[in-house]
């Protein structure tokens, strides 16, 4: 694997309304004013509340809720030496992923297939923790028994099909340090399926409260030399930068397909969209102490989800490792199992 083209950010860094970086940067709370560019509604990061919707919990005897698909690798910090006193604070500070933008479809098969007035929807997201409740034995945060699952530090898209706007296809792309706040949006960020994006994620030494993403969309997949042979530009590029946050775990590093509810109602996981394939590329970790985890390690220990919900139809996402060497990744599936 080769090293992840990383941010450096410390705890110090400038608010995320003033930051000197080499590239736009903006970042919007509401949505802007290019509706082609915008989904007619936006999805509530963070999981459904079920109030007064028992019916669509797991039914006994069926496999637990899970309304998270992708892959995670669990950081175990190495055993403290004489000579590297620190090895067992060490936490996962930076997560990079490519990802192809799926198109969205109206499911065919499922208890929510053919709504052609309904509206579709699919998160895809690499960061930080947020994957598990698996914390490993990482000591980096304050808290030696910090729960990864319960914040994340995330970049991502959002795919909706849209059935009465004639099944538009609408992605939005946003950054979060959850739970402390709402996902945010980049203006003027131009994205369409079929873009290729790449996803940078950092923090600080031991999950510290500083942090950032940088987004790149690079439009559709080109060879590595680029078009023409020319090095790969991005078409379009976004960042933020945290300071002052709640610490993270460092425990994980997240590559996830999640369902999501719409804002208008969160108590309900949206419909999850019938997509085409996702593949989590380019997977690159590193932690605080400057360790690169290699290609081997990532697709020797990856841990493998799937979404399960029953009142959806059964298990809908299941995903798996494909290829070797640099080329590793992580393939995610659209399906339908009782």
């Amino acid at each position: 694997m080769k090293p992840s083209t990383l941010l450096t950010l410390t705890a110090t860094a400038a608010s995320t309304t003033a930051f000197t970086l080499p590239f736009k940067f903006r970042r919007d709370t509401v949505s802007t004013d290019d509706s082609s560019n915008n989904p007619n509604r936006r999805l509530v990061h963070s999981p459904p509340t079920y109030a007064g919707n028992a019916h669509i919990k797991a039914v006994t005897g069926s496999k637990p809720q899970s309304l998270r698909a992708g892959a995670y690798l669990p950081y175990n910090a190495p055993a403290s030496t004489p000579e590297h006193p620190n090895a067992n604070q060490d936490s996962i500070n930076s997560v990079t992923g490519t990802v192809v933008i799926p198109t969205i479809y109206m499911p065919e098969f499922g208890p929510t297939a053919g709504n052609s007035v309904g509206e579709y929807s699919a998160s895809i997201w690499v960061g930080i923790d947020g994957a598990s409740a698996e914390a490993g034995n990482s000591t980096g945060s304050a808290n030696a028994n910090c729960n990864p699952l319960g914040q994340s530090l995330r970049a991502g898209v959002d795919i909706f099909w849209d059935g009465t706007l004639g099944g538009q296809q609408t992605p939005f792309v946003w950054a979060q340090w959850y739970p402390a706040e709402h996902a945010q949006g980049f203006l003027d960020f131009k994205v369409s399926p079929g873009d290729e994006l790449r996803f940078t994620v950092n923090t600080g030494p031991h999950g510290n409260s500083g942090g950032g993403v940088l987004v790149e969309n690079y439009g559709p997949p080109q060879s590595p030399k680029g078009v023409d042979g020319k090095v790969k530009i991005p078409i379009a590029t976004g960042s933020l930068i945290w300071k002052d946050m709640p610490g993270l775990c460092g425990a994980q590093a997240s590559w996830i397909i999640e369902d999501f509810p719409l804002q208008e109602r969160p108590e309900l996981p949206s419909a999850l969209g019938n997509f085409t394939d996702v593949r989590f590329a380019e997977m690159g970790v590193a932690t605080w102490l400057e360790t690169n985890l290699t290609d081997e390690k990532v697709a020797k220990e990856l841990k493998m989800l799937e979404i399960y919900d029953a009142g959806q139809g059964g298990t809908l996402a299941k995903c798996k490792t494909e290829g070797e060497g640099e080329k590793v990744g992580v393939v995610c599936e659209r399906v339908v199992e009782a």
